[in-house]
């Protein structure tokens, strides 16, 4: 926006030194002067309530919230993200949008994900969880909206949604929605999306897996033959020199 405040119309050369001078140059001096200070003092406090500082204005806490406004033809470098830390969890465990884009957690127990305050539809909403788990027993299950992508999941149970983890660690998934998580869209960025892995199976933990799995080790291939009850071996195997 152009600014209101207008230096020209100041006289700067009024009142002229020796001689009388008109007191209505005065006001008009005067009456200027403080309309240029009241249209400064406006559009100051505009700023102030608009503009992006790198640091809180004297008195004020830093608020550089944009709600929402587009920025866009900017170059970025050494950006960084808030993480979340959810510590030791269990239960329901929501991923909140707002808060940050990287959560991490550590499983205490099974764990059943919720999400809140997705951008609006139209706009693409982006969150990851690092999922520290440390029991194979402990499970994830995923809210329904989460629909894209489940299927390839290593270890995921289509019917209950559970998703079963055969070693203890770190594993990262990645949530997307464009629909403001009507539909969610899930991708694990720590396991091979392939139907084929490299490790040795264990039946513990297992009930995720389909049959029809393929996993490998230096030795054996194995194959799932269904879910795991909690007695019935669940893997037939054979050795890789037999291939």
């Amino acid at each position: 926006m152009a600014s209101n405040i207008n230096a020209n119309n100041i006289d700067g050369t009024f009142p002229i030194a020796g001689q009388d001078n008109d007191s209505q140059g005065f006001r008009d001096n005067f009456t200027n002067v403080k309309t240029n200070f009241s249209n400064a003092k406006t559009e100051i406090e505009d700023l102030q309530g608009k503009a992006i500082l790198k640091s809180a204005l004297t008195g004020t806490s830093l608020d550089n919230s944009g709600g929402g406004a587009l920025i866009s033809d900017f170059e970025l470098r050494d950006m960084s993200e808030t993480r979340v830390a959810k510590g030791s969890s269990s239960g329901t465990v929501t991923l909140n949008y707002t808060e940050g884009s990287y959560v991490t957690a550590t499983t205490s127990g099974s764990i059943s994900l919720a999400f809140s305050n997705f951008p609006a539809s139209g706009k693409l909403g982006r969150i990851r969880l690092e999922l520290d788990v440390q029991n194979v027993a402990h499970t994830l299950t995923l809210p329904s909206a989460v629909s894209i992508g489940i299927a390839t999941l290593m270890g995921i149970n289509s019917n209950t949604r559970v998703v079963s983890f055969d070693e203890v660690g770190t594993y990262i998934l990645e949530f997307t929605t464009d629909d403001q998580g009507t539909t969610v869209a899930v991708s694990d960025l720590t396991r091979n999306r392939s139907m084929v892995e490299q490790r040795t199976p264990v039946n513990i933990g297992q009930s995720g897996d389909k049959a029809g799995l393929m996993v490998v080790d230096t030795s054996y291939v194995y194959v799932c033959t269904g879910a795991y009850d909690g007695s019935t071996v669940i893997w037939k195997r054979a050795a890789v020199s037999a291939y």
